[in-house]
């Protein structure tokens, strides 16, 4: 990777931190930074944390063998080290929807949403260029791009699994009823 590539990089990533952080004052109802959450939700996502921990650690042994191996993959490295980061967080937003605590007290769910799905478009973006053009790929590896395709997988995770718990929720209420 050249040196305007990793300025490019670094200089999208302080933006894309900044606007995160604008956009989660937008999203939660008190206008705070921070999402505030009970003790029963702290004790929940204290072991979901534990299990992406635990996730990304078995990742990162397996990511050994395969380096030991010399396995070549057709992805960069970076873009490896970065699934695995993905990874747990998809481990740690899954286990958090099914237990009901994905949602903190001040947080508005319907601006969660939007922002997901500006999320997800704009993550299109940087793929799409790239595979129209026959670039996705330099030297036969994949690499920026794989960042922008693990982001919208993790993203679609957790869309499909917060429809999911909303149907399931849905029933079993109904079925109370």
């Amino acid at each position: 990777m050249n040196t305007a590539m990793i300025i490019g990089v670094a200089s999208g990533l302080i933006v894309g931190l900044i606007i995160a952080g604008i956009l989660l004052i937008v999203a939660n109802t008190d206008k705070k930074l921070k999402t505030e959450y009970d003790e029963r939700q702290k004790a929940v996502k204290h072991k979901g944390y534990m299990y992406a921990f635990y996730t990304v650690l078995v990742y990162q042994v397996l990511m050994v063998f395969v380096h030991l191996g010399k396995v070549e993959m057709p992805v960069e490295d970076f873009a490896l080290d970065f699934t695995g980061v993905i990874i747990g967080c998809i481990v740690l937003c899954v286990y958090c929807i099914w237990k009901g605590v994905y949602w903190g007290l001040n947080n508005d769910p319907k601006r969660y949403y939007v922002i997901f799905a500006v999320v997800i478009v704009l993550n299109c973006f940087p793929i799409i260029g790239p595979a129209i053009h026959g670039t996705l790929t330099e030297n036969g590896k994949i690499g920026l791009p794989m960042l922008n395709i693990m982001v919208l997988i993790m993203m679609l995770s957790v869309l499909i699994t917060l429809v999911v718990r909303n149907i399931v929720d849905r029933n079993s209420t109904e079925e109370e009823e």
